[in-house]
């Protein structure tokens, strides 16, 4: 008799297009359980590609060839990151019942006239390769109902860290930042580490600040992060949805004058914008209902960017999800578990607090290979 599968995987590449992540989940529990994990690292040539083609699809010229070309490169590379997690844990496959995959994101356009979102990554060839079956098209299915397609880490949020007594609110702080709200609602606050990383490597050729040193060196510009916070998207009510197709270095450079401010300066008001743009999503000042707010992602290792946060929410509780027992650099990755797990026992997924979706969907489409 086979074991029963009680296992999934979740795997993506983030907005930074920083390397790639693989979460083997457990589902026998009442809560999901990571199991392992593993960061695969981006050939070099295809992660420049796919940051060119990025800009490439917000300015309408990229070439069809090159998208389905790096549509098929993409799939053998996740391929591989999956395979190298399974032999690395001695992990049979009988027991993973399937991969939920983000993919890549080269596009999110949900305010379009014909709302599209991008994702690269063949599931086709990813079941092949792993001879797994594999759920995709998570986002695209959300807007088909009306839903802005992200972001969809509030559902996770709300079924591990929002039981019990104490009022949680969670930000996962990736390239962009989004919040979930203690009522299950959710949305993106604007940038989370996009600008960050796109400055210091314009600057300093690195793709990170660690734990935002060089921003702390700076002095913030007030004036500069008031005239930032004025762009339309932080007037935007929810549910609103973003990518870094809007916020990079050309956004930045539109709204500021660089060669006038120290880059250290500079530096040092990005850090200040993500954090006052995630504080006042939280609420209106002296109505925020929460007493603690988790952070999950890269942003959770900025001490800077931290310290920002507490210093503006000074009746709150700010930490890392570790303190709730899940590390914050596999939150996402155990999220594509989940909803990979949903969808392969077609569980219905209600995103219409936090997409705005029309009603609750079966996310996603499941492409299996073998039987």
């Amino acid at each position: 008799m086979p074991k029963p599968n009680k296992y999934a995987i979740g795997l993506l590449s983030g907005t930074s297009i920083d390397g790639i992540d693989v979460v083997l989940a457990d589902f026998s529990h009442p809560q999901p359980l990571i199991v392992a994990v593993h960061s695969h690292t981006f050939p070099t040539e295809l992660q420049a590609e796919l940051k060119q083609l990025a800009v490439k699809i917000h300015d309408s010229s990229p070439q069809l060839a090159d998208i389905m070309r790096l549509h098929g490169e993409l799939s053998l590379v996740f391929a591989d990151a999956v395979n190298t997690l399974l032999s690395q844990n001695h992990c049979p496959t009988e027991l993973i019942a399937g991969i939920g995959f983000h993919g890549q994101t080269v596009g999110h356009y949900p305010q379009a006239e014909m709302a599209w979102t991008l994702q690269l990554g063949d599931a086709n060839r990813l079941s092949l390769l792993t001879g797994l079956p594999v759920v995709s098209g998570f986002r695209s299915m959300d807007i088909a109902a009306g839903g802005q397609g992200a972001p969809l880490a509030p559902l996770l949020h709300r079924e591990i860290f929002q039981a019990g007594e104490i009022c949680t609110a969670v930000v996962n702080i990736g390239g962009i930042a989004n919040l979930s709200q203690p009522d299950g609602s959710g949305f993106d606050t604007g940038p989370g580490n996009c600008l960050l990383d796109a400055w210091v490597m314009q600057n300093k050729n690195k793709d990170y600040d660690p734990s935002g040193a060089w921003a702390a060196s700076g002095q913030v510009n007030e004036n500069l992060v008031t005239a930032w916070l004025e762009d339309p998207y932080f007037q935007l009510p929810p549910p609103k949805s973003t990518g870094t197709d809007y916020f990079n270095l050309r956004w930045l450079s539109r709204h500021t004058p660089l060669d006038t401010f120290p880059a250290a300066d500079i530096q040092a008001s990005l850090s200040e914008l993500t954090a006052r743009s995630i504080a006042s999503a939280l609420g209106p000042e002296g109505d925020i209902s929460s007493t603690q707010l988790l952070v999950c992602g890269g942003g959770a290792h900025n001490t800077d960017l931290m310290k920002r946060l507490q210093k503006l929410l000074p009746g709150i509780n700010v930490a890392s999800t570790a303190v709730a027992g899940v590390d914050p650099d596999w939150v996402e990755g155990l999220l594509f578990a989940w909803l990979g797990w949903q969808r392969l026992h077609n569980k219905l997924v209600d995103t219409r607090e936090i997409t705005g979706a029309e009603k609750p969907l079966l996310l996603g489409a499941i492409y299996q290979a073998n039987p």
